[in-house]
C-alpha cells in the first residue's frame, strides 16, 4: 500500500518554518518547499497500490548474469511496497505469460519464486508484453494507483504472425486508447527498463506516453522511487480540481465620491482563497481603471500572503480621475504565486496560474455648476414655474367642468346615454350594450358645448358639439345635452335654437 513514510511525517513538523502557512497580511513571499513537505501537507489517505512487472526472459538475458541482477532488484522493490499492494508478475519472450497475481505479503522471495529459474526463451515481443500488462490493469479490482515496469535488454524481436510484429500497426494504436481508457479512473505510472544501452524498452512509451525511461545504471535508484511517484500521482489527482479555481477579490469603498469631489478615499481590498491546501502570495499588486479613467493609488503593499482557505485584507488611499459611465470599474491584477509552485509545476506537473476575479463600480460624477450659475438657473426655474401655472389656469378657463349626457341613438332609436363628469371624460361603453362595442374616445368641457374625438368602427368624429346639437358618427347619432337643457325639457319649457347670427 502506498504510505506516508517518516519523512512525510517528519516533514509536517517543519510546515510552519518552511512557509507552508502564510498569513493574511502584506509579508514577504514564502520559502520555497520540496515534494515530501507538499504531500506530506495534503494529509491523503493511504490506499493500496497495483504493481504490473514485465520480465524479458529471452535467451539474451543469461549474458553478463543480466537475469540474476533483475531478480535481485525486483526484490529490493517488492521489499520497499506494502503487504496489501499487489503485483502481477508476467514474462515475456515469443509469448506472455502470466507467473503471478496477488498481493505482495510480507515475503518477496515467495513472489519472485513464481520466475522461471532461467531465462531461456526465444524472441523479444515487446508489444505483446505490453498488451499482456494492460490487460492485468483492466481488471475489475485494479487499484486507483497503478505502475507497469517493463524491463528488457532487447530490441523488438517477435515471430513473423506476431500482431506487433509493425510498431505502426492498428494494434500498436489501440495499446495508447487502452491506456487512455485506463487513465479516466486510474493513476498510472510506466517505466521503460534498458538493461544494455540500446534496446527497445522506450516503445513502451507509444503506448503510455507518460513512461519514463530508465538507464541500466539508474534501475535501483529508480526502483527505490516507484513508490514515491505513486503517492506524487495521487497528489497531482487531488490538486487538479482544486488548483482551477479563481482566487476573488471585493473591493470596498465610496469610488463614486473620489471622482466627483476630487479627492482620495480608502478602499478596502478583501482577497479570498478558495484553496483547502495551497499557500499563496500575491506580488506586484495593481489597481486598475476602465477606459476614461485614471487612478491615483497609495499604500498597496508589496506583497499579500494568504492561508489556503482564508482571506487577506488591506486598505489603501485612491483618487479617480476622469469621466466614468454606467460600466466603469476598478479591478486588482497581480501576479501570483506560491512557496509551492516549483512542487506544483515541476514535480506534479499542474499549472498553477490562477485568475483574480471581482470589480469595484465607479458610478458617474453627479453634474455640479459653478456657483455663479445658481441664480439664473434659479430665476429659469422659477420661470418654468410660472409658466406651468398660467398653462393651468388657461386650461381650466378654457376647459370648463362638464355636465349632463352624450345620447346615442341608431335609427331613431335610443341605444344609450353617458354621463359627463370633469374636464375630460374617457368614453366608456356602457355595460349592456352590445350595439358601441367598439367605441372608443374622448369627451372635454367648453363653453356650452362639449368636445367629442369618437371612433366607432371606421368612422371616426372630432367636434364641437353644442348643447341639445348633434354629430354623426357612422350609424349612431350622438347628442350632447346639459344638465340644465335636462331640467329645462322636464319642465316642459321650449328649446331655443341658437342665434345663428
Amino acid at each position: 500500500m502506498v504510505r506516508f513514510s517518516a519523512k512525510f511525517a517528519g516533514a509536517l513538523l517543519g510546515l510552519a518554518g518552511a512557509g507552508l502557512v502564510a498569513t493574511p497580511v502584506a509579508a514577504q513571499a514564502a520559502p520555497s518547499v520540496d515534494v515530501d513537505q507538499v504531500v506530506a501537507a495534503l494529509g491523503l489517505a493511504s490506499e493500496p497500490a497495483d504493481y504490473v512487472l514485465l520480465v524479458d526472459t529471452s535467451g539474451s538475458m543469461k549474458q553478463g548474469d543480466r537475469y540474476s541482477l533483475v531478480r535481485k532488484q525486483l526484490r529490493k522493490l517488492l521489499a520497499g511496497l506494502d503487504a496489501d499492494d499487489r503485483v502481477s508478475l508476467l514474462t515475456f519472450d515469443s509469448k506472455v505469460v502470466k507467473r503471478y497475481r496477488g498481493d505482495v505479503g510480507t515475503n518477496p522471495d515467495a513472489v519472485l519464486s513464481h520466475l522461471p529459474a532461467t531465462a531461456s526463451g526465444d524472441r523479444t515481443d515487446i508489444g505483446a508484453a505490453i498488451d499482456g500488462g494492460l490487460t492485468q490493469l483492466e481488471s475489475a479490482d485494479t487499484h486507483r494507483l497503478a505502475a507497469l515496469i517493463l524491463i528488457t535488454d532487447g530490441v523488438m524481436d517477435t515471430l513473423p504472425n506476431s500482431r506487433y510484429a509493425k510498431v505502426d500497426s492498428a494494434s500498436w494504436k489501440k495499446l495508447k486508447t487502452r491506456t487512455v481508457s485506463l487513465e479516466q479512473d486510474h493513476e498510472l505510472a510506466a517505466y521503460a527498463v534498458s538493461l544494455i544501452s540500446t534496446t527497445d524498452a522506450g516503445l513502451l512509451k507509444k503506448a503510455m506516453p507518460q513512461a519514463t525511461e530508465v538507464s541500466a545504471d539508474d534501475v535501483g535508484t529508480r526502483f527505490a522511487q516507484v513508490a514515491g511517484d505513486l503517492v506524487r500521482l495521487q497528489a497531482a489527482a487531488a490538486l487538479k480540481d482544486e488548483l482551477s479555481a479563481p482566487l476573488k477579490v471585493v473591493l470596498t469603498g465610496n469610488l463614486g465620491t473620489a471622482l466627483a469631489e476630487g479627492t482620495t478615499v480608502p478602499l478596502q481590498l478583501d482577497i479570498s482563497s478558495a484553496y483547502p491546501h495551497v499557500p499563496v502570495v500575491l506580488s506586484d499588486l495593481m489597481l486598475q481603471a476602465s477606459d476614461g479613467l485614471q487612478l491615483v493609488v497609495t499604500g498597496l503593499p508589496e506583497s499579500i500572503s494568504i492561508e489556503p482557505g482564508a482571506t487577506a485584507s488591506a486598505t489603501v488611499q485612491v483618487g479617480v480621475i476622469g469621466s466614468a459611465n454606467s460600466n466603469s470599474t476598478v479591478s486588482l491584477s497581480a501576479k501570483v504565486g506560491s512557496p509551492w509552485g516549483t512542487v506544483l509545476e515541476k514535480d506534479l506537473g499542474l499549472t498553477f496560474a490562477p485568475a483574480i476575479e471581482g470589480t469595484a463600480a465607479v458610478p458617474p460624477a453627479p453634474i455640479k455648476l459653478p456657483p455663479s450659475l445658481l441664480p439664473i438657473v434659479g430665476g429659469v426655474v422659477a420661470l418654468l414655474a410660472g409658466a406651468l401655472l398660467v398653462f393651468l389656469l388657461v386650461r381650466m378657463v378654457l376647459t370648463p367642468p362638464m355636465d349632463g349626457v352624450l345620447t346615442f341613438t341608431k335609427n331613431g332609436r335610443e341605444v344609450a346615454d353617458i354621463v359627463l363628469r370633469g374636464r375630460r371624460q374617457k368614453l366608456v361603453v356602457p355595460a349592456g350594450t352590445p350595439e358601441l362595442v367598439g367605441l372608443s374616445g374622448s369627451a372635454s368641457g367648453a363653453r356650452g358645448a362639449v368636445r367629442v374625438d369618437a371612433s366607432f368602427g371606421a368612422a371616426h368624429t372630432r367636434e364641437l358639439v353644442a348643447d341639445a346639437q348633434a354629430v354623426q358618427l357612422g350609424n349612431m347619432t350622438i347628442t350632447y345635452v346639459s344638465g340644465r337643457r335636462r331640467i329645462l325639457d322636464k319642465i316642459g319649457l321650449p328649446r331655443t335654437e341658437p342665434d345663428s347670427n
